[in-house]
């Protein structure tokens, strides 16, 4: 029968010789986590967890509903034995999670879904449909050739660091820093402090007011060049900088005005972290995105 062979304070050390472990200095106990809480079986202590791996656990650790419930168990045994290709060959255990994810999660106003391993990779796709949509828009306008693949994003933003989120990604230039890079624009991001009074509400107008005005102009230097407007409705790792509902509906006016897409990158704020499944559902319809992208809590990642 297997057991395993490595013990709790030769984690680290067997890591070591083969990967870049500058991870927490711990051994994640996968079986004793409860809860909030943590299990370091390195030094054998329970430790609060405000880390939920990057904000990749929806439940908690060992929520009692799903481990003792054996049919639960049993059918995402197989699908973790098995990995099966979902794009092609479909399975009831797929249908139920769809089935479910339409009932708790996908809203009325994006029906169609998309599935893929990985948050940067969910964005990459977002930003595909909008290229892809953008450049035959521009056919249809007259363009004889592929015009479109830029993607408006802003400044403090943390979108991936495969592909195309490169371009996208300015939290710390080592993330993103000797990587071939697009030129595609950027823009400031509003400064919104609590409480929401006096000064600082005057200096989100303001700085709302600014980016705007650069996004305005983006548009007008990039003339049917940009297919997306690509944000997080809270700036995760670019320092939990909140939005204001009035900025994005002047951005979803924007972006309807210049054909191009509205993408909420919901892949940290989804999920029910802010009290509702996507975080944009604070807002009004005015401020609806086309796309949202989303992974981490999801245990899956895609778009909507």
């Amino acid at each position: 029968m297997y057991q395993l062979s490595v013990a709790p304070d030769q984690v680290n050390l067997t890591l070591q010789q083969h990967i870049l472990a500058d991870g927490f200095d711990l051994t994640y106990d996968m079986e004793k986590s409860q809860g909030a809480y943590i299990y370091d079986s390195k030094y054998k202590r329970n430790l609060l967890d405000f880390f939920t791996c990057f904000a990749s656990v929806p439940l908690g650790y060992n929520h009692p509903k799903m481990v003792n419930d054996e049919a639960f168990k049993h059918n995402l045994l197989l699908a973790a034995m098995a990995n099966p290709s979902n794009s092609d060959v479909y399975t009831q255990q797929y249908a139920e999670f769809v089935k479910t994810f339409s009932r708790v999660g996908i809203p009325s106003y994006l029906p169609h879904a998309f599935f893929i391993a990985g948050g940067a990779l969910a964005v990459e796709n977002a930003i595909k449909v909008a290229m892809d949509w953008k450049v035959q828009k521009n056919f249809a306008k007259g363009h004889k050739e592929e015009k479109g693949f830029k993607v408006l994003h802003f400044e403090r933003a943390f979108h991936g660091r495969s592909g195309y989120t490169l371009s996208l990604t300015n939290t710390l230039p080592d993330k993103t820093k000797w990587f071939a890079k697009f030129d595609w624009p950027r823009v400031s991001i509003p400064q919104v402090k609590f409480p929401l009074v006096d000064d600082n509400l005057r200096t989100a107008q303001e700085t709302e007011e600014l980016s705007i005005a650069q996004v305005k102009q983006a548009f007008a230097d990039n003339k049917d060049e940009i297919c997306a407007i690509i944000i997080e409705p809270i700036q995760s790792e670019g320092g939990d900088n909140h939005l204001r509902e009035e900025f994005l509906i002047q951005l979803h006016k924007l972006a309807d005005e210049n054909e191009a897409f509205l993408i909420y990158d919901e892949v940290q704020t989804g999920v029910g972290l802010t009290g509702k499944f996507w975080c944009h559902e604070h807002f009004s319809e005015a401020a609806r995105p086309d796309i949202v992208a989303f992974g981490k809590k999801m245990q899956i990642c895609g778009i909507l």
